[in-house]
């Protein structure tokens, strides 16, 4: 090779050093985490916006709005597993809670099971699994778009938050995967919440995003 150079007139001093360039490029540009960020309205918000530079990750925003797990089952394999990521972020609950709407309504059983068929899918791609619980909701604004009657015959919104919430930490045990339990750290993070009560405000998108940052850093770090 070196014989080779020297007939094409090439200096290999010159040639040494484009290739320790090219080498040293190389290294300086590892290949970034990606993080697919899988819910519903409350995801779709964008808290992945500011996840990715907080983690210097690429992170995808795969949440509709009205999803409820039975609902993304069927979106997972092109949203989600299509995107070959390191780690997903599942969050979903707020509307499998719905009792008083019995198309949307998820059972318990029900959402635990597919919260595992989710897990298993991801697994299945080595990519590494965070559950988020079902965050507070403020009942007064919203017991104005929904049937309170209805929610208080199922033991009220707070027993059924606390229900899905239970069934989400469940199933982080039972599987061994990084939980953020949202139900509980939001309680003390008033300003996350927007005036219809259930979605992130502006603040509570970065809110969203420091929390869920913290239980996915070491993933990637473990990559």
């Amino acid at each position: 090779m070196l014989t080779l150079i020297r007939c094409l007139g090439f200096p290999l001093a010159l040639v040494f050093m484009l290739l320790t360039v090219s080498l040293g490029s190389f290294a300086s540009e590892p290949v970034r985490a990606k993080v697919v960020c899988f819910g519903d309205s409350i995801t779709k918000r964008g808290y992945s916006d500011i996840l990715a530079p907080l983690l210097g990750v690429d992170a995808i925003n795969a949440g509709v709005g009205g999803n409820t797990t039975t609902q993304a089952l069927r979106r997972m394999n092109q949203d989600v597993l299509s995107k070959d990521p390191d780690v997903v972020v599942i969050f979903f609950g707020t509307n499998d809670s719905r009792v008083d709407n019995a198309k949307v309504h998820v059972p318990l059983d029900r959402y635990s099971a597919n919260l595992h068929e989710m897990i298993d899918s991801c697994e299945k791609q080595q990519a590494q699994v965070v559950l988020c619980t079902v965050p507070p909701i403020n009942h007064e604004p919203y017991f104005t778009r929904h049937d309170k009657a209805v929610f208080d015959r199922a033991g009220g919104l707070d027993r059924l938050l606390q229900q899905y919430r239970e069934a989400v930490l469940q199933v982080a045990r039972e599987r061994k995967v990084a939980v953020v339990d949202l139900n509980q750290i939001l309680l003390d993070e008033p300003n996350w919440l927007s005036p219809d009560g259930v979605h992130p405000s502006p603040e509570g998108v970065a809110i969203l995003a420091k929390h869920i940052g913290k239980a996915v850093r070491p993933l990637i770090l473990d990559r």
